[in-house]
């Protein structure tokens, strides 16, 4: 507030692409601000572009040195619409990042280091409370929610040619089991 809205520093961590760089959200946690960056291929005027950094990304949030990226370079699956970038929004808990990824994939990151700690593949078919099996896919938009110990997503996002499917999907903190599955 002292400084009038002057940019204090600028930081470019993807090339942006089609489907945007930066895409939705990002999270804050201590000093630090974490990044999500989708980096498609595909290009507004039809071209590809291999050179993207999709994943996660850590700035010091006083100057915006990049501190870590994780790089997801390898899709979990093989099709077209199958794209390891994250568009949507990050959650930040003190220790922890979460992100959902294009390709049905939810990674826990360790935010000092960025290392994984622990991964998911939404696309896998659940019992639902209701009975019936569930289905999620690529995520985008809103980002995870944890409340009470829980972490909850929303997985399946069937615009354009990205992974369908249509669950909400809750994990409890033990290893990510969903609570209906965890033995008491």
């Amino acid at each position: 507030p002292d400084r009038q809205g002057e940019i204090l520093w600028q930081q470019q961590v993807g090339r942006g692409s089609v489907m945007g760089g930066v895409h939705f959200g990002m999270a804050a946690e201590g000093s630090r601000v974490y990044v999500p960056v989708v980096d498609t291929p595909l290009q507004a005027d039809g071209s590809l572009a291999p050179d993207g950094a999709p994943g996660v990304h850590a700035l010091d949030a006083a100057t915006g040195q990049v501190l870590w990226r994780h790089v997801t370079a390898e899709s979990s699956c093989d099709d077209p619409g199958c794209h390891p970038g994250v568009s949507s929004a990050l959650t930040a808990i003190p220790g922890v990042v979460f992100a959902g990824h294009l390709d049905g994939m939810l990674r826990a990151y360790d935010g000092e280091t960025g290392r994984i700690l622990w991964q998911t593949d939404t696309r896998t078919p659940v019992m639902g409370v209701n009975g019936l099996m569930a289905t999620g896919g690529s995520m985008s938009g809103p980002g995870p929610a944890v409340v009470d110990g829980y972490l909850i997503v929303n997985s399946g996002y069937s615009y354009a040619m990205f992974k369908p499917g249509n669950a909400l999907l809750v994990y409890s903190n033990d290893r990510g089991k969903t609570p209906a599955s965890v033995e008491d």
